[in-house]
Order: structure tokens, then sequence, then C-alpha cells
């Protein structure tokens, strides 16, 4: 008898939906004779699925999410469900090709292996443009504004593909999934002004990818929720060991197998038309990273053909003159990461699953800082005029999702082999025609642990409140911030309460919040390098080094990041202002679509572990990994900080603009340089960090810095000009204006550097007063003599400028001409000079005042790292 031991790959036969039809329907029925079991063993090939649909248009009224929240707008007193809606919900076919129909092509197969049934599943989707306009949070009774206009418009396949071997879930059997998402554009367009002469403006995330394939566990679990990880449920996390000398310890080291699987994100290729486009540093034709975040701005565009492309598949604006999206900033991932899972799970702060479940709490004396485990994680809702709430803001139905992985580097045994797929990531400008940084060699802070990423817990919800809290910092609060004559902490329980709106009515704008807890980012780069972007056909640009294999690296990492992100729509207040390249100021039209807009963060400078091997700090540090076993470094090194502010943000004139109100920034950062934990010293066998290289200690530290500024009001314009020009090289702009709130207002704005050993400091207190300023981040070759044929040495400028009270510099005032009393408003003031003695208590000694009543400062830095 013959065995039946099918595997997953099967034969098939393939009916379109409207074949199968037609067959139906022009041919006559019979009875059909009952097959026996011999007869059944004979049949083959008609034991897949396979159903392919093509269609011209779909179109849905409104497409929406529900969420059961805490109510705080007067009259809402209890827990009601808000509903983010789109309207007119069209997919149709791509605006480049609109001859193709939107095609979707699904295949499904079963199969047995081991006496274990398995699945194998392929979807796959045309390219496609799904568009959908007055995007918005409503309840039963009413809605807020809309957000602007939304798309998606994808230029390659869509497709998902899984193959299990022990069903459809599985803790411990091995899956295989491939996710292609790849070369998407997702709009966000506003109008500006009011009709008939409104504007529109685009926000693009051009040429999105994730495009990974993984080899991992899937299963559902009763308390975690649906989890994805790399490794089996009950397996360990693959691990690196070391001899002696540094090198990797393959046979004591953990290797791909059944139970240590991979993520693996593939590069995508362009999808610009063959001939009109250049390769880039990576290959021919061009790619681009497997996770690809690229941000573009596209102004003026015509409302009749807002989602046109060119030949090279960049936005443009449709008009007479067509003019293309420009650049803003790009963000990229490639390569093999290990030891990662995906969890996504539903919340409940309600209590009324038998736990109850309180605001977080502050009390520094009780070492207690907002920590949001088993509370309900944002405090009660509540509004303008009533500022004491009794529903949580999280109701019972909310979304909780983490996702982490560690990276993988040259000679990382999970590579088998194969240095190719070591983790690289890459920041730069966006679109063609521009330069970006490579980041290699991933470590974590101590050379001997992986590089790696955690989102922490992040909660999405719909919130209907005035104030939501936000985890407090432990160093911040309890760090000593003299400020004249009281001793005081840089920071306290009121600056954690964050607004999500300027309103003072009892009525909230409803909005879309994100709030994280506990993120981190620990990836330190020993070997970085110059990346050239694709040229678009007839462009002349010139080259950087892009060699692999540098011994200079960079690392900006971060620790314990605690973050609440809220947007909701709105129109643009009346003193909301965007700029230009030259530092021109323009009011933004009334009745602009802008989205309302609020942010808090926070991070930690290091985790307080003594334990070198287990550190994990935030800190911007340049390496010289010249010797591997000796890497040293310099930079602004565990930096906790601050920041909150709430306001608005726009599109006007292409460029994103920000009018943000009730500004904080607070830092507390040490400047140092030495070896890195886990590092000898040069030449020698001796551990450095016996003595220095432990960021526990200050024996690296060459000055330790706080400084809190309290903004009044913050307008800035990010202006995209990442293409190359032979003076600018390829820029990203920062322009706008600071006004300090005034120190009667209870601003207590103040700059002070440390002695890192005995605590003595020098105070600049007391600080108000308006600075206008307009920095650059550059990236250019350095063209001071002739390139070699691998190109020049590339170039990181930092461009500052400064104008301090610039109405009574520059005689401009928010309606012309600049009045006496904006003039004497803008005035920068140092109202206490400040020398405090190393002995806490101790009274500082007043060296007097500064004030700037104008001017102008301007300085430049030039970085050219070589080996």
């Amino acid at each position: 008898m013959k065995k039946n031991n099918q595997k997953l790959h099967k034969q098939y036969f393939v009916l379109t939906t409207l074949a199968a039809s037609v067959l139906l329907v022009s041919h006559p029925c019979y009875a059909l004779e009952a097959l026996d079991d011999s007869s059944m063993r004979s049949v083959n090939a008609q034991d897949g699925l396979h159903v392919n649909l093509d269609f011209k248009e779909l179109n849905v009224g409104k497409f929406f999410w529900e969420d059961n929240a805490g109510r705080g707008s007067a009259g809402k007193s209890a827990d009601t469900t808000l509903r983010a809606e789109a309207e007119n919900f069209k997919i149709q076919s791509h605006s480049s090709t609109p001859s193709v129909r939107p095609n979707i092509d699904v295949q499904m197969n079963t199969g047995s292996e081991a006496n274990k049934t398995g699945l194998d599943f392929d979807l796959k989707v045309a390219p496609v443009l799904i568009s959908m306009n007055k995007f918005k949070v409503c309840d039963s009774a009413s809605c807020g504004t809309p957000v602007g206009d939304i798309a998606v418009q994808t230029n390659s396949d869509t497709s998902i593909s899984f193959k299990t071997r022990d069903g459809l879930f599985s803790k411990d059997g091995q899956s295989e999934l491939t996710f292609s998402s790849r070369n998407a554009s997702i709009y966000l367009g506003q109008t500006t002004g009011l009709a008939p002469s409104q504007t529109l403006n685009q926000l693009i995330l051009k040429n999105f990818n994730f495009n990974f394939f993984a080899k991992g566990v899937m299963y559902v679990d009763g308390t975690e929720g649906f989890i994805v990880r790399t490794n089996g449920a009950s397996a360990s996390d693959a691990v690196i060991n070391y001899n002696a000398d540094g090198s990797v310890n393959v046979a004591a080291s953990t290797t791909p197998s059944l139970t240590h699987g991979y993520v693996d994100f593939t590069r995508v290729t362009d999808p610009a038309n063959s001939g009109t486009i250049s390769e880039n540093t990576y290959s021919s034709p061009a790619t681009n990273s497997g996770l690809n975040l690229e941000f573009m701005l596209n102004r003026n565009v015509n409302p009749s053909n807002r989602y046109s492309v060119d030949a090279t598949k960049t936005p443009i604006n449709g008009q007479t003159t067509t003019e293309t999206a420009k650049g803003l900033i790009r963000l990229g991932a490639s390569g093999r990461m290990v030891n990662g899972s995906i969890q996504v799970r539903g919340t409940n702060t309600n209590s009324n699953d038998g736990f109850t479940r309180t605001d977080p709490i502050y009390n520094v004396a009780s070492n207690q800082f907002g920590s949001p485990d088993n509370t309900n994680i944002l405090g009660k809702a509540n509004n303008a005029v009533t500022a004491a709430g009794t529903q949580n803001i999280i109701g019972n139905t909310g979304i909780a999702f983490r996702m982490k992985a560690d990276f993988t580097k040259k000679n990382d045994p999970m590579l088998g082999g194969d240095n190719s797929k070591a983790t690289t990531l890459e920041i730069g400008g966006a679109g063609f025609n521009t330069y970006g940084f490579e980041f290699g060699e991933l470590t974590g802070l101590n050379l001997r642990n992986r590089g790696s990423f955690d989102t922490g817990n992040v909660y999405l919800n719909l919130v209907d409140t005035k104030t939501v809290f936000l985890p407090a910092n432990k160093a911040l609060q309890t760090s000593r911030y003299w400020n004249g004559s009281s001793s005081t902490t840089l920071t306290t329980d009121a600056d954690y309460i964050q607004t999500i709106h300027n309103g003072t009515t009892d009525q909230n704008p409803y909005a879309m919040l994100a709030a994280i807890r506990g993120a981190e980012f620990q990836a330190f780069s020993r070997s970085g390098r110059f990346t050239n972007s694709a040229r678009t056909t007839g462009t002349t640009i010139p080259k950087i080094n892009d060699t692999a294999g540098n011994t200079w690296g960079l690392a900006l990492p971060f620790y314990d990041l605690n973050a609440n992100l809220a947007m909701y729509g709105t129109t643009a207040p009346a003193d909301a202002y965007y700029y230009d390249l030259n530092g021109t100021r323009y009011t933004v039209l009334a009745g602009s679509e802008r989205l309302g807009f609020s942010l808090a963060m926070s991070t930690t400078g290091m985790n307080g572990s003594t334990d070198t091997t287990k550190q994990k700090t935030t800190s911007i540090l340049l390496l010289d990994n010249a010797d591997t076993n000796s890497v040293r470094y310099i930079g602004l090194r565990n930096i906790d900080m601050l920041l909150k502010g709430t306001g608005t943000i726009g599109l006007e004139n292409g460029s994103f603009n920000a009018s943000l109100k009730d500004i904080l920034i607070i830092l507390s950062a040490q400047i140092a340089g030495g070896y890195l934990p886990g590092a000898v010293y040069k030449g020698t066998s001796t551990a450095a960090s016996a003595s220095s290289a432990d960021f526990s200690n200050n024996n690296d530290v060459l000055l330790s810095t706080k400084l809190r500024l309290d903004g009044k009001k913050l307008d800035l314009s990010l202006i995209p000009n990442s293409e190359y020009t032979s003076t600018d090289g390829s820029r990203l702009s920062v322009v706008g204006e600071l006004d300090l709130k005034a120190v009667k207002d209870g601003g207590k704005s103040s700059i002070q550097l440390s002695d890192p050993l005995d605590g003595s400091t020098v105070g600049f207190d007391n600080i108000d007063g308006k600075v206008a300023f307009n920095n650059a981040i550059i990236i250019s070759p350095d063209t001071r003599q002739a390139c070699p044929a691998a190109g020049c040495d590339g170039m990181v400028s930092f461009k500052a400028g400064l104008t301090f009270n610039p109405a009574g510099t520059t005689g401009v005032g928010a309606t012309g001409a600049a009045t006496n009393a904006e003039k004497i408003a803008g005035v920068l003031r140092v109202r206490d000079l400040n020398l405090y003695p190393p002995t806490t208590g101790a009274q500082p000694q007043r060296l007097g005042e500064m004030v700037l009543t104008g001017g102008r400062i301007t300085g430049q830095l030039g970085i050219i790292p070589r080996n």
C-alpha cells in the first residue's frame, strides 16, 4: 500500500474566480459516483487552493477602528467608544500604470511530515493605490477636525508567505515567514489657506520597505498575546562566547538550528525605470535597505493629480512645471538579526478583571518615579476646566505592542559563515543625488555584547484628555540644581505631566496616542563609512569614498526611553510661523490644515550597573577602533534628558514646520574621553575597565553640564535640501526662533558647568529673552584637493547660526517693523552669573549678570574621519 506522507509543496490546478464561474454556468451538471479509498489515492494534482482575483476598483464608504476610552470632556461620565474613521476608502490602479488592474493572488496547501500537519500559504498583491480622506476621530455624537488626506501607493508586489510544520501555531515547531512590503509610498496631504486659493503640500514616506525572511515560532498565549519569536518558546537566547585572546569560540556559541532562528532584512531593488538612475554604494541596479524609511516633502501639489510619479518613481507635484519631492532624511536597516520577538496583545486598565490599577506614583522620598507597572499607565482623563478625572485614560480595549532583537556583526556564529549578512544601519539624505552614513560592526557598550534594540511596551489608544503622565527620570529628579539663592533639583513631579493640547475649555480634541515605556537602542558602530546614493541620469556629483572596513565609528545609543506622542486634526493658530533657508519668517495662512501635536520624551543616562559587561547608556560618541581590543571614544555620555512641547505641525511651503508652546528642554550629561568598557590599554593586556573604562565613574569625565530651558514658544522649520550642491553638499537645515519664558512668569532657564570631581559649578542662571537659529548638518566630499579614484574623503559639518534678540537685530517683528516693546522683550539676559562651591547647601556667589541686546554668532565644525 502506498504511504501517504506528502510534503508541504504540492502540484495543483488553478482557476481564477471568473473562470470558475464561467465553467459552472456553461456546463450541465451530472450526478457523480462516490470514490472509494483506492480511487482517491489515484487522484493527484488537485489538492491545493489557488484563487486569483482582479478588479477595477474597490470603494468603501467608511473604514474605522474602535477603541474603548476613559472620557475627560464635559458630559462624558462613563467609558465610551471612540472611533478613528477614514472616509472614501478606495483601492484602485497604480497611477503610473492605470491600465493594470488591481490583482490579489492566494495559494494555500496543506501537507504532513513526521506525523505533523503543516501549512503552506502565499498571498501576493499587485501594485495599487489605496487612498482615503477626512481621517478623523469621532464619538457617537460628533467628530474632531480631519488630519488631512492619506494614501498608500505601492510600486512593487506586496506579498506574505509562511510555511509551518506543526499546525498553524506552535511554541517549538519552527516555521518560515517571508514578508515583502517593498517600494511603497505613504502620503499625508494638508491644505494651506482657505478655498478657493488653497495649496496642497505632502509629507511622503517614499520607498518604504519592510522586507524580510524569518525562521522561528509563532503562537498565541493567554497572557502574552500573539507572539512571533526567532527562538523556540522554551529556548534560551543565542549567545556568543569568546576565547581569552578575544576571538570567537564557535564551538561554545549558538549557531542556527531548529530551536534558534533569525530574521534577515534583505535589500530591495529601487523601482525606478531602467536607465533613469545609476548604481549606489550597495549594488547595480541600486538597492535600498530591507527596512527603509525615506521622508520627503512635496509642495504645491496639483489636487487633481496628487499621486503622480516620474520615471524614477519619485512623487511630483503634477503642475505645469513639474517639480519633484525634496528629500528630508532617510533611515534604514539591513542584515541578520537574532534573539528577536514581536508581541501584540490587548490592554485593560479599568480593573474589571479583578486587579486594581491606580495612577502612577511620584514620590522621591519613597523612591517612586511613576513606574507604569501594575498601573493605569497614563492616569485619569480630564479637561482644561476640571483637572481631577475619574476614568482611566486607557480603557479596556487598548493595543500593546513590543518588538526587540539583537544585531549581528562579522564572525557572529549565527551568520553561519556568511559575513555579508551582518547587520548594518543607515542614515542620510532621502531621494537621489545625496550622501549618507552606514553603521557597521555593531556591538553593545561592551565589545563582547551584541548590539540590540527594544521598542519597550508600546500602547496605542484613542484618548479624550487634557493631560497624561510620563515616568520620571530618577537622575533628574534627584540631581542638585542650584538656581540663584535656592537649592532645588533639575526636575519636579509637575514636569512629567504632559498637556495634550493648549485649549482652555472643558472639551478636548480626540487624539491618537502612542505611549512608549522602556525602549532602548544599544548599538555602537565599530566600523562606519560614508555612502553614495544613486544618481539621476545626466547628473554629475563628486563621489565620497565608500570603502568598507574603516576603523572609526559612531555611537548613538539610548537607554530607558519613555515617551507619549499624541496627534489630532486641527487648523493653524494665528501665531504659527514657518521659515525659509535665509531665516525669513512667514505667518501661516488662517484655516490651514495642521496636526495637533504633543510630545514628551525622556532618556536615562545609564542603567546604574557596576558590571561593565551589562552597562547601558544614552550617549553620542565618536569611536577609534584601530585596535579592536582597545577601543577609545570621545563625546557626550550618560545623557539624562527630558523634552516636552505641545502645539501644531504643518507642511507649509514644502517644509516640516512646528509651532510649539510650553517647551521644556532639560539635560544632564558628561563630556568625556577614554576607553570603552571591556577594552584593554593600548599595547598591553591590562584591562582598562579596572580603572577608567567604566561609565559609572567619573575617571574619564572632562566636564559635566546641566541645562534647563523653559520655552514660552518655539517655531521651527525642517527644510528639505538633501540633494548635493557645490556650496552646501547634502544638507538638513533647522531654522526657527525660541522665546524663553520670562523669569517673572516662572521661567527657570539655566546652563551650568561643573567639575566632575568636586562638583564646583559655574551657573548662567535665570535666562530669558529670544534667540533665532539657522543651523544645518551637512555631508559633503572634501574637495580641497584632487579626489582619488575611490572618491574624496567624506566630511560631516555642523553649521550654527544664532541671532540674539532677532526683533532688535533685524528690525522685523510679528506684523512688520519691530516695535520697541518687541525689541525690549527679545533682549537675551542672563540675570545671575553664579559660582557654586562644592559643599552641598553652601550659598552661591553671585558674580553679576550678562545682557545681549542683539547680534549674531556663527560657526562651523567639520569632521573628516580617517583610518
